[in-house]
């Protein structure tokens, strides 16, 4: 399966057409998947666990690949300089707060999970159990909404 890059330039009228509110629409389908699976950890273990420990009780498996076959083929993923992209990289890392942020911005952060992916096995489902990959989308979906 090759991945669907978008130009850079044309990320933002993909965004605002029928296609790419079809593909945020499919997205937004794997988050209730997602959020009882937090919740159902949450409710198991009456304590804050912290990132490495929700490693061991999230078990996101039966969605990872999925979801990220549906995000390589949505036409999302942004074609840019991803490498060299600091602020998305300490985002990932935790270093800056992952907060309410543009479409572009979360296509972008996309597009430096599933690259790092390549390289990092299973960054993407490392993302995907710790919560930066629901984050994302539903930001992406209520953005989309309004």
């Amino acid at each position: 399966m090759k991945p669907i890059f978008t130009p850079l330039e044309k990320i933002d009228s993909l965004l605002k057409d029928e296609m790419g509110k079809k593909a945020i629409k499919g997205l937004a389908h794997f988050i209730p998947d997602m959020e009882k699976e937090f919740e159902r950890v949450k409710k198991a273990l009456p304590f804050e666990l912290t990132d490495e420990a929700k490693q061991k009780y999230i078990d996101l498996e039966n969605i990872n690949s999925d979801l990220k076959k549906y995000i390589l083929e949505s036409g999302l993923l942004v074609d840019f300089d991803w490498e060299n992209w600091l602020e998305g990289k300490e985002i990932l890392e935790g270093i800056r707060p992952l907060s309410k942020t543009s479409n572009l911005k979360i296509c972008k952060m996309l597009t430096l999970i599933v690259k790092r992916d390549t390289f990092d096995f299973e960054y993407f489902g490392y993302q995907l159990r710790k919560g930066t990959i629901l984050k994302l989308l539903k930001n992406l979906s209520e953005n989309t909404e309004t």
